[in-house]
């Protein structure tokens, strides 16, 4: 098995170098087959925010596989705003349009068992597809350190079940279990990375662009997330998606191809991990968690509609840190950058 990295230095390029690593994947798809194609369309950013997939990216994909008369159709679930604002904004819903392939929004869902979590809640418009091709970003992720290829089939679960899931699972060890459930049940045939422009820092949506000027192809999404970890220089063990995939032995043999490496800044709440065992209570004590910045806020109430914990009255600029997860889901939504991550003894 390999995972290809390739340099590709602006959007303008993506078809010209992404192209050529698709067609090695050309026999996983058959003629006629329904192909759900899931970006990361996590808010209604724009797309040089490097917060989405790129719609270049996701128009190259859908180029070849309608080469391959196969019947494409694009569907996510956004943790914020409405979808039909969410791929205007995007330029999602303009690719479609233009390729005329349906875009869905992922909801009406069923409920399904995975390995660890039972009656987990996945729009059925993923199981109605033939095969599923995963389109991740290549960001930091202020929770679960990074959102790459596994987590991105977190979308497969409708609006707001995906807070019940961060009270229910409590903390970051139960979520990755969580996340690698689900990634087995949505069984991608093939994942895309795309990190030519991503973020470091504070993400996934308010952390710091960064150009990493690549593009990462492969079947096993285990495989792309490890092999980018090995490539910029971090450790496995310390992404929680990625220590439970080693845990279950879910990370398959793989050669990468491509010469690409970069460095990345992590998140400040990567700060105390890992850590052992005794001492992961007084951690989680010492963690980082949200601020409201009155400076900034603009009290439009995403933080506090999105809150799983009811946490937050923006009317107050008030966060109980009694009933705060630290799931950091309100600094992951805001969209002014107004929720700061402090260091505070709880």
């Amino acid at each position: 098995m390999k995972v290809y990295f390739r340099q590709c230095e602006s959007y303008d390029r993506v078809e010209k170098v992404l192209l050529p690593l698709l067609a090695k994947y050309s026999h996983i798809f058959e003629k006629g087959d329904r192909v759900l194609v899931k970006p990361n369309l996590l808010s209604a950013r724009e797309p040089n925010e490097g917060v989405t997939t790129h719609p270049e990216v996701l128009k190259t994909i859908l180029k070849f596989l309608i080469s391959l008369e196969t019947r494409p159709f694009v569907g996510d679930s956004p943790a914020s705003g409405s979808f039909k604002k969410v791929i205007a904004h995007t330029g999602i819903s303009q690719i479609c349009e233009k390729l005329s392939v349906p875009i869905v929004e992922l909801d009406d869902p069923v409920e399904v068992d995975g390995e660890i979590y039972k009656k987990i809640k996945i729009s059925s418009k993923v199981f109605q597809a033939d095969k599923v091709v995963n389109v991740a970003k290549l960001k930091t992720h202020s929770q679960m350190i990074f959102t790459m290829g596994v987590k991105n089939t977190f979308g497969c679960v409708p609006g707001f079940e995906k807070s019940g899931w961060h009270i229910r699972c409590a903390h970051n060890e139960n979520f990755a279990s969580l996340l690698v459930d689900i990634h087995l049940l949505v069984k991608p045939v093939l994942t895309i990375l795309d990190g030519i422009i991503g973020m470091e820092g504070n993400g996934p949506a308010n952390g710091k662009l960064k150009q990493f000027n690549m593009l990462v192809v492969g079947e096993n999404a285990f495989a792309v997330d490890h092999a980018v970890c090995k490539r910029i220089g971090v450790n496995p063990e310390i992404v929680f998606v990625l220590k439970e995939a080693i845990k279950r032995n879910l990370i398959p043999d793989y050669e990468i191809d491509g010469n690409w490496s970069d460095t990345i800044k992590l998140p400040v709440t990567a700060e105390t991990l890992p850590v052992p065992g005794m001492l992961k209570n007084l951690a989680r004590k010492i963690i980082r968690v949200p601020k409201i910045s009155k400076k900034r806020c603009v009290q439009c109430r995403i933080c506090e509609e999105r809150c799983p914990a009811k946490a937050i009255d923006i009317s107050n600029y008030f966060i109980s840190y009694n009933k705060c997860i630290r799931c950091y889901v309100c600094h992951e939504v805001c969209p002014r950058g107004a929720i700061d991550l402090i260091r505070k003894f709880l």
